[in-house]
C-alpha cells in the first residue's frame, strides 16, 4: 500500500495522512471491488488477528507504516495486523460506513471491540500531530484492551511512534472527540454503565497515556 500511495499520491505523498490515502486510494479500490483492501489482497482467507493497532488518521501516513513495521522487523514470521481502514470498506457513503463503524447501541458490538477480543496484543501507534487519546474510539480501545487483560499481559501493551503535544496529567475522556457525536454519546453512555465506571475508564486511560509519555513499563 506504502508503493502504492507513493505512486498514485507523487509530490502529495510526503504530507499524506490516513485520510488522503483512504479518500485517494482505498475508496475508490473499495467500490471497485466492493470489499475491503484486506480482502483485495488476502482473497478469501480470513486470517486470525495478532496484532491490534490503534492510531488516529490525522497521523503522517508514511511515519504510521515505518511506525507499525518497525517492531516486527526482526520477526521470522510475521504477525497478522488489523488496521480499521485496511480491515473495513472505506466509502463515500454515510450509511455504509455507519453501519460497518458505528457504535450501534452497544459499542461492544463493534467492529473494533470484535478485532480487539481476538487480537494477543494491542500496537498504539503515537505520532507528532494528534494526541490519540482525544480520540473517543482511541480511548474506547484501550478501555476494551484493559478488559481483554491485553494492557495487563506482558508484551500486550506495545507502543510505538512520537507522542504528540503534551500529555495532560489527567484525561477526562468526555473531552475526547469523534468524527461522529452519536457514537461518542453511545461510547460514554455505555461505559458509564460498565461496572468499572466513569472514573476507573478515566484512571486506566490516564496510565497508559502516561505510559506512552514515559516511553517505560
Amino acid at each position: 500500500l506504502r508503493d502504492l500511495a507513493k505512486a498514485r499520491l507523487g509530490v502529495d505523498y510526503a504530507g499524506a495522512t490516513m485520510h488522503d490515502v483512504n479518500s485517494r486510494i482505498l475508496q475508490p479500490m473499495c467500490a471497485q471491488h466492493r470489499k475491503c483492501y484486506a480482502q483485495i489482497v488476502n482473497g478469501s482467507e480470513l486470517k486470525r488477528v495478532d496484532i491490534f493497532v490503534s492510531h488516529a488518521w490525522a497521523e503522517n501516513f508514511d511515519e504510521f507504516v515505518t511506525a507499525v513495521r518497525g517492531p516486527f522487523a526482526n520477526w521470522l514470521v510475521k504477525p497478522n495486523v488489523w488496521i480499521c481502514s485496511l480491515a473495513l470498506v472505506q466509502s463515500t457513503h454515510p450509511a455504509l460506513v455507519a453501519m460497518q463503524v458505528g457504535a450501534g447501541e452497544d459499542p461492544s458490538h463493534a467492529p473494533f471491540t470484535k478485532a480487539l477480543a481476538q487480537a494477543d496484543k494491542i500496537l498504539v501507534v503515537r505520532n507528532e500531530q494528534v494526541d490519540i487519546y482525544c480520540r473517543i474510539w482511541c480511548c474506547w480501545e484501550m478501555f476494551i484492551a484493559y478488559q481483554f487483560n491485553l494492557i495487563q499481559k506482558p508484551g500486550g501493551l506495545m507502543v510505538v511512534g512520537s507522542p504528540g503535544g503534551a500529555a495532560a496529567p489527567q484525561i477526562d475522556i468526555s473531552s475526547a472527540e469523534a468524527s461522529n457525536a452519536e457514537d461518542k454519546r453511545k461510547i460514554l453512555h455505555h461505559i458509564m454503565n460498565q461496572r468499572q465506571g466513569y472514573e476507573s475508564v478515566n484512571r486506566i486511560v490516564t496510565e497508559v497515556r502516561q505510559f506512552v509519555a514515559d516511553g517505560s513499563a
